[in-house]
C-alpha cells in the first residue's frame, strides 16, 4: 500500500492500536503531521570501526557476527545480564545488555549485527546497552540517528521505523518558497530538507537542510507579521490629537527629568496616535528605564483628548504598583480594578459600584489585569490599551483587541522589561513598531553585584545586617514555596525561619509567594512599602512590579537556578532611588561551570541588553521565545541565536511584498500564510 501524506498512521507498519493514541498525543494523526515530527537531539553513529579496533570513548558502530551470547542473573535478583561477543576480521567486542533477555533467542550465534553506542573500558572494551540492528544496519546505527520526543509506551525504535516508511511522501509537498530565494540561498527543496533532518546522510546535509527548514519557518512568521500589520493599516482608531502645551505641561508637573529616550519614546507615541489607523507599539526598555511614565504620557494625552485608556497588567501586585503611579501622575480619577482590589484613585469603593462607573464612563482611565476583558465589563469605546509586560501576551490577543467591528479599533501600547538586541526584537514582535529605552534616568547608581560563595556568606549577612540598621530594606529571594529535599533548595519559609534564628535574629521579617491569598499579598507588599517589614523573603512573584524605593539590598537564594533575564529582573527591585544598592547571589548545589560563567556575567555588568546578547550566547539553542507570540506556530528549528537568518527573512520578506503586495505571482505563499492562520483560528 502506497503511503501518502494523508495516510492515517495506522496505514504504517507496526503502528497498531496504542501506537495510535499515543501519537495522537502528539498531535500526530497522519503521516504529514509525523513528518513534520522533527528530532531534538541526533545520535552520531556514523564512525564505522572493526571489532578489534575501538577505542575507548569513542562512539562508534561495529559490524560482525554473534560469537556468543548468553544470559545470566546479576547480583540484584530482579536484574538479568545479556553478555555477547561480537566479532569480525579485526577482533572481538564484548557487549552488554541489561533485562533483555529475549535477545538471546533473536541473535543466536552466527547472527550478522550492527551494534552502536560508547565503548568503555571499565572492565574491558566493551559496551554496555548498544543500538542493535540486524544485519549491516541502515536504521538505528551506521549512521547519524534521530531522537525523537516519546510519549506513553511509544519505542524509539518504532517511531524511527515509521519515520522511514514515511520518508518518501515528503516528495508531495509543494515548495512553497519562491525559487529566485532558494537559488540565491543555495538551498535544497523543502521534501530533500526535510528527509534529510531525520535521516541525515552526512553533518554537512544535516546542518543545510535544518538551516533551510529554519529559514521556513521565519520567513513564514515574517508573512504572517506583514499580514497582520496590513489588516491593521486597514482599521480606523480616533485620531487624537497632539496637545502640545498640554503635554509640556505634564512633563514640567513630573518630580523628575526625563531621559532622551523617554522624550523620544514619547514624541513617537503621540506621532502614532495622531494617525488615523491603530498604533501598535512595542515600549522596550531595561529595568529600571521608566517605561512607566512614558506610558502615563499616553495615557494623559488620551485622556485629555476625552478618549478611555485601559492598563493590562500580568498581575494583581503589578496592577496595583502601576495604578499607585498613575494616580500620582495624572489629574483624572484612575481606577483599579482586579478580582480582589477594587480602587478610584486612593478610596476602596465596592466592586459593583466601580464596575458600574466603568460601564456608563463615567471612569475613562482603568488599571487591572486581563480580567478587565471579561464579558460584563463594559469597556466601550477605548482610545488607548496599554499592555504591560507583553511577552505574556500574544499577537493573536493583540490583534484580537483591534477586532471592534465598525467602532474604532484603540491605539495599542505594549510594554517590556526583557531588553533584547533590536534586531531580535523586530523579528520576535515583528506586529509591532519598536522603541526603545536605553538610558537610565540621573542619579541612579549602578547595583553593586557579587557572587557569594557558602564560606563567604557570613560576612555577606554582616553586612546586610549593617544595611537594615541604617534603615534601608531587604529582598530575599528563594526557588521555592515548599521544602524539597529533591530539589537540593530552601523554601521562603525554611529561609525566613533560618534568618530570624541566625543572621537576622530580631529584625522584622516577612514572606510574599504566589500561594498566598491576594489580602495577603497586599498587606505583605504594604507593610514593606510602609516599612513595618524590614526583610521580605519571597519567591519570584516580586519579579516585576514591587518598586520599593529604600530596598537597598537583593539576596538571590539558589541564584544557578533562574536565568539572567530574570536574575536581572529580580536585581532591578532595588537601586530605584539615589541610594547605593547591592545584589548577593548565594549558588547552591546545582551550579555547572556554564552556571558560573553566567553568574559572573552579572557582576561584570548592569546592561540588559549586553545580558540578553550574553544569555543567547551561553544558553544556545532551545526554545526562548517562550510564549511570546502566542497564537502563531511554535519555532520547531528556529531559536534566537539564529539573528542573522532572521534579519535575512526579514529583508527577503520586504523584498518579496514591495514587489507584490497581494502575492498574485506567488500563490503557493498566499496558500501557505491563509493555511497558517486557518490553523491558528481552529486551535
Amino acid at each position: 500500500m502506497a503511503i501518502h501524506l494523508s495516510s492515517p498512521i495506522s496505514d504504517l507498519h507496526g503502528i497498531g492500536l496504542k501506537a495510535v493514541q499515543d501519537l495522537r498525543n502528539l498531535d500526530i494523526k497522519c503521516v504529514r503531521d509525523l513528518l513534520w515530527y522533527v528530532p531534538f537531539r541526533y545520535d552520531d553513529y556514523s564512525v564505522i570501526r572493526g571489532a578489534g579496533e575501538v577505542k575507548a570513548g569513542e562512539i562508534v558502530t561495529v559490524i560482525g557476527k554473534v560469537k556468543s551470547i548468553k544470559t545470566r542473573p546479576a547480583k540484584n535478583r530482579h536484574l538479568k545480564v545479556v553478555e555477547g561477543i561480537i566479532e569480525d576480521e579485526t577482533g572481538e567486542l564484548k557487549v552488554t545488555w541489561f533485562n533483555q533477555s529475549y535477545l538471546e533467542q533473536t541473535l543466536p550465534s552466527g547472527t550478522q549485527v550492527s551494534v552502536a553506542g560508547h565503548v568503555d573500558d571499565k572492565y574491558g572494551l566493551s559496551m554496555t546497552n548498544p543500538v542493535i540492528e540486524k544485519h549491516s544496519g541502515g536504521v538505528f546505527t551506521g549512521r547519524i540517528v534521530p531522537v525523537y520526543g516519546l510519549t506513553g509506551g511509544l519505542k524509539m525504535n518504532r517511531l524511527r521505523l515509521a519515520m522511514k516508511e514515511s520518508l518518501p511522501a515528503a516528495d508531495e509537498f509543494p515548495d512553497w518558497l519562491p525559487s529566485n530565494i532558494v537559488e540565491r540561498e543555495s538551498f535544497s527543496s523543502l521534501a530533500e530538507s526535510l528527509k534529510a533532518v531525520h535521516f541525515p546522510d552526512s553533518k554537512e546535509e544535516l546542518e543545510s537542510s535544518v538551516n533551510r527548514l529554519k529559514f521556513d519557518e521565519l520567513f513564514l512568521h515574517q508573512l504572517m507579521f506583514a499580514h497582520v500589520r496590513k489588516q491593521q493599516a486597514t482599521k480606523g482608531a480616533h485620531a487624537i490629537v497632539f496637545d502640545e502645551i498640554f503635554l509640556k505641561a505634564f512633563i514640567e508637573s513630573l518630580p523628575f527629568t526625563l531621559t532622551g529616550a523617554q522624550k523620544k519614546a514619547i514624541w513617537e507615541m503621540v506621532q502614532d496616535m495622531e494617525k488615523p489607523h491603530p498604533m501598535n507599539r512595542l515600549l522596550e526598555g531595561d529595568v529600571g528605564s521608566g517605561k512607566t511614565v512614558v506610558a502615563a504620557a499616553g495615557a494623559a494625552c488620551a485622556l485629555h483628548a476625552g478618549h478611555r485608556v485601559v492598563y493590562l497588567a500580568p498581575t494583581e501586585i503589578l496592577a496595583s504598583q502601576q495604578h499607585s503611579a498613575f494616580v500620582s501622575m495624572l489629574d483624572e480619577p484612575v481606577a483599579l480594578l482586579t478580582r480582589s482590589q477594587h480602587k478610584l484613585g486612593t478610596e476602596e469603593i465596592p466592586k459593583k459600584e466601580l464596575i458600574a462607573k466603568i460601564n456608563s464612563g463615567e471612569i475613562k482611565c482603568v488599571i487591572g489585569t486581563h480580567a478587565l476583558l471579561q464579558d460584563k465589563i463594559q469597556l466601550g469605546d477605548m482610545g488607548l490599551i496599554i499592555i504591560d509586560e507583553q511577552h505574556r501576551f500574544g499577537v493573536e490577543q493583540r490583534h484580537a483587541l483591534l477586532e471592534t467591528g465598525d467602532k474604532p479599533a484603540p491605539h495599542l501600547l505594549s510594554m517590556t522589561a526583557t531588553p533584547i538586541p533590536r534586531s531580535l526584537a523586530l523579528t520576535i514582535y515583528g506586529d509591532l513598531e519598536l522603541s526603545i529605552l536605553d538610558e537610565m534616568p540621573e542619579g541612579r547608581l549602578p547595583i553593586a553585584t557579587a557572587v557569594v560563595p557558602t564560606p563567604q556568606q557570613k560576612g555577606m549577612w554582616g553586612h546586610v545586617l549593617t544595611q537594615i540598621k541604617e534603615g534601608k530594606q531587604v529582598f530575599v529571594v528563594c526557588p521555592l514555596i515548599d521544602p524539597s529535599d529533591k530539589m537540593g533548595a530552601k523554601s521562603v519559609a525554611e529561609v525566613a525561619k533560618d534568618l530570624s534564628k541566625g543572621a537576622l535574629k530580631d529584625v522584622k521579617i516577612g514572606i510574599l509567594h504566589g500561594r498566598l491569598k491576594p489580602d495577603e499579598k497586599e498587606k505583605a507588599i504594604t507593610d514593606f512599602r510602609d516599612g513595618k517589614i524590614e526583610v521580605l523573603v519571597s519567591t519570584t512573584v516580586v519579579e516585576v512590579g514591587v518598586d520599593i524605593p529604600n530596598a537597598s539590598v537583593m539576596v538571590i537564594v539558589g541564584a544557578e537556578r533562574f536565568g539572567l533575564a530574570q536574575l536581572h529582573q529580580l536585581r532591578g527591585r532595588v537601586g530605584r532611588s539615589d541610594i547605593q544598592s547591592y545584589c548577593y547571589l548565594l549558588p547552591g548545589e546545582l551550579l555547572t561551570q556554564v552556571g558560573e560563567s553566567r553568574l559572573k556575567v552579572m557582576e561584570e555588568t548592569n546592561d540588559g541588553f549586553k545580558l540578553a546578547q550574553k544569555d543567547l550566547e551561553l544558553r544556545g539553542a532551545g526554545n526562548v521565545f517562550g510564549n511570546a507570540q502566542s497564537g502563531f506556530p511554535d519555532f520547531q528549528l528556529a531559536t534566537p541565536a539564529d539573528v542573522d537568518l532572521m534579519k535575512k527573512a526579514r529583508d527577503y520578506t520586504v523584498e518579496l511584498l514591495e514587489k507584490d503586495p497581494y502575492l498574485d505571482d506567488y500563490p503557493l505563499v498566499a496558500e501557505r500564510i491563509e493555511r497558517e492562520f486557518e490553523q491558528v483560528h481552529l486551535e
